[in-house]
């Protein structure tokens, strides 16, 4: 019974975390919370990227995108398409049939396009199901380098929560794209967790259950630096 139940829990946990929508660059498979650089050239009107989506069930699907602007240049212009082109953070619904994949040069293929700006951007797409928001894949989208990323935009893009918290934190960033980690202090400056970090952004699920109630701090470090750091309550 115990072998049973174990099992029961596993598959419950994978349909939970299952996502029906998958993403390629390139013809390559993207995992959750991927980044594309996109470099900006000045002699080009604007940059531009183009990503493939696939349907993995066997069953139709209805989905959107949702876009993140974390920063761009203020004079940049940005907008995305799938089917329809938009300005705006929603695209209308969509559908998939069972199984279908919508390449990248396709009619309906979802593509990116950042002009006016040579400063760098960086954005965050979203595709989910209508019906089931949490059933959804997300890619970041990287134009320039990354390198230019400035201090006030990772401070910016930098959140702990639950804040305060007890035994587990999720913890958002953004990076230089260069080797960062995560890197978590007490109060007297001692580190007590350390990790890379693979990508420019994304999250960190942290166990804190062994941390010792109090105050921390948490930031990015690169290069030797700690570049931006924020507070952390642990209950």
């Amino acid at each position: 019974m115990k072998r049973i139940f174990t099992l029961l829990l596993v598959m419950a946990a994978v349909a939970v975390n299952a996502q029906s929508i998958k993403l390629f660059y390139n013809n390559a498979p993207m995992n959750d919370g991927d980044t594309v650089f996109v470099p900006i050239d000045p002699h080009q009107d604007e940059a531009v990227v183009y990503l493939a989506y696939q349907n993995q069930t066997s069953s139709p699907i209805e989905f959107k995108v949702k876009k993140d602007v974390l920063f761009m240049g203020e004079e940049g212009d940005l907008l995305f398409c799938v089917g329809e082109c938009y300005t705006g953070n929603v695209s209308a619904a969509m559908t998939l049939a069972a199984n279908e994949m919508m390449p990248e040069d396709g009619s309906l293929s979802f593509h990116t396009s950042y002009s006016g700006s040579l400063d760098p951007a960086l954005v965050k797409f979203t595709f989910f199901l209508t019906e089931n928001e949490s059933d959804k894949v997300t890619c970041y989208v990287c134009f320039g380098s990354g390198t230019g990323i400035r201090p006030a935009d990772m401070l910016k893009n930098l959140g702990a929560y639950p804040n305060p918290a007890h035994n587990v934190v999720n913890i958002e960033y953004v990076t230089p794209n260069t080797e960062s980690y995560l890197v978590i202090k007490n109060l007297t400056g001692r580190e007590v967790y350390r990790t890379s970090l693979a990508n420019v952004a994304g999250k960190k699920q942290v166990d804190i259950s062994s941390f010792n109630a109090g105050v921390y701090f948490y930031g990015i470090e690169s290069e030797g630096k700690m570049l931006c750091t924020k507070k952390l309550l642990v209950k």
